[in-house]
């Protein structure tokens, strides 16, 4: 056993292993690293294009979700300040998601491969089936 043991010695650190302090916890999220910084468990970060966005999660991913979207960076500060919950009502459409800001029947957006459809929700529906079904079309 003691054989076994000093063998073992030579492949193993004699100090025990121990934990990385400042470990940062990451997120990713459409193809983007999302950083939560080391301050303050609110606040998080993700460098698009040559601009770096900090914020609260929800914000960010609103960002990068535009970005994704556009092409275009809006700060998280933007969203934040605009960010009226009471009015929005969203409905989600094979993981497509409509999205009426106004309250109005044909209130209904959606941004699809960077165009805005706008409408009755029923429509933006029937556009997106259209859609796939030309797509599978073509597959």
């Amino acid at each position: 056993m003691n054989k076994m043991k000093s063998f073992l010695s030579i492949f193993t650190s004699a100090k025990p292993k121990s934990r990385k302090a400042h470990a940062v916890r990451t997120d990713f999220y459409r193809g983007h690293f999302i950083k939560r910084n080391a301050d303050s468990s609110e606040r998080w970060s993700v460098v698009l294009g040559e601009k770096i966005a900090v914020g609260e999660i929800k914000y960010i991913k609103m960002t990068i979700d535009h970005w994704a979207d556009t092409g275009t960076y809006v700060p998280p500060e933007y969203f934040e300040s605009n960010d009226d919950p009471s009015n929005r009502q969203t409905f989600d459409y094979k993981n497509f998601k409509i999205i009426n800001d106004l309250g109005g029947q044909n209130d209904w957006y959606i941004i699809y491969r960077g165009k805005l459809m706008k409408g009755s929700k029923d429509k933006i529906i029937q556009v997106i089936d259209r859609i796939e079904e030309r797509v599978s079309v073509i597959k």
